[in-house]
């Protein structure tokens, strides 16, 4: 067990402090403990050791290795090489610094952790030692939940409100300044949970409305065609010429369709 190891103590003793809760149990997989929260327990070793009756079980190795140092392996993979030489993917140093997995990448969108520095894809060990102490600096930045993307966000305030909430609506709730991205992930924004529970509903319903209405008020490309009765291609091409385009949802105001027999020579 390596935390016995780094604090001295026999495996058995850590397992009997942390049934009594003298030790936290890990905080990662449940299997192991953080550097963040292994670097509180050295200065209670001996509250530790005097609460489980002295050291009645022997003392550990004293020559274990410091974390962050190799071998050490908290919260992450052992390398076999030495610490410094050793370089973090962004799952390792998530591990090592006892994040998740897509806190790192939202941490470095926020300027909290510096982009990687070794091929930019991977952090130098040298970059990666100055974060262990700003953890906390880190989860306050990148909050505790990953966001939602837009159809997870529709389906959300669809809950909230038991009305149909589509995902052009989350998204016109964007454009209008309403909601703004927290991340991104490929390329397409993520949404705060607390930010969508903060909309107003009247602000919602009315964005719903207004879909529905333009829905009503519009065509889509093959309606509009069929109205006219012409083919698609015909519709497009023309619709085009004369300058009129699509609105929202790729659909046609009704209005423009229904004008376009009357233009000069149109059948």
């Amino acid at each position: 067990m390596q935390l016995a190891d780094w604090l001295g103590l026999e495996p058995r003793d850590v397992r009997r402090a942390q049934a009594r809760g003298l030790i936290p149990p890990p905080d990662i997989d449940d299997e192991r403990w953080s550097l963040t929260l292994a670097k509180t327990l050295p200065d209670r070793i001996e509250e530790i050791v005097s609460a489980l009756g002295g050291r009645g079980s022997g003392q550990a190795s004293a020559t274990a290795p410091a974390p962050g140092a190799a071998g050490s392996g908290f919260g992450r993979a052992n390398s076999g090489k030495g610490a410094r030489g050793r370089a973090f993917g962004p799952i390792q140093l998530a591990k090592w610094l006892g994040l998740e997995n897509w806190q790192v990448p939202r941490a470095v969108q926020h300027g909290v952790i510096p982009p990687p520095d070794v091929d930019d894809k991977r952090w130098s060990y040298t970059v990666a030692a100055t974060l262990p102490d700003r953890v906390e600096e880190i989860r306050a930045a990148v909050g505790d939940h990953p966001g939602l993307g837009s159809i997870k966000a529709a389906e959300h305030l669809s809950r909230r409100t038991q009305m149909e909430v589509e995902r052009v609506d989350v998204q016109a709730l964007a454009d209008r300044g309403l909601l703004r991205p927290i991340a991104e992930f490929k390329g397409h924004p993520m949404y705060a949970v607390g930010d969508l529970d903060g909309l107003a509903e009247e602000q919602i319903t009315a964005t719903v409305r207004e879909r529905h209405a333009w829905i009503a008020a519009s065509l889509t490309t093959k309606e509009a065609a069929a109205l006219l009765g012409w083919p698609v291609g015909k519709f497009e091409v023309t619709a085009e010429r004369l300058g009129i385009r699509p609105g929202a949802l790729g659909r046609y105001a009704r209005e423009d369709v229904e004008a376009l027999p009357d233009q000069p020579g149109r059948t």
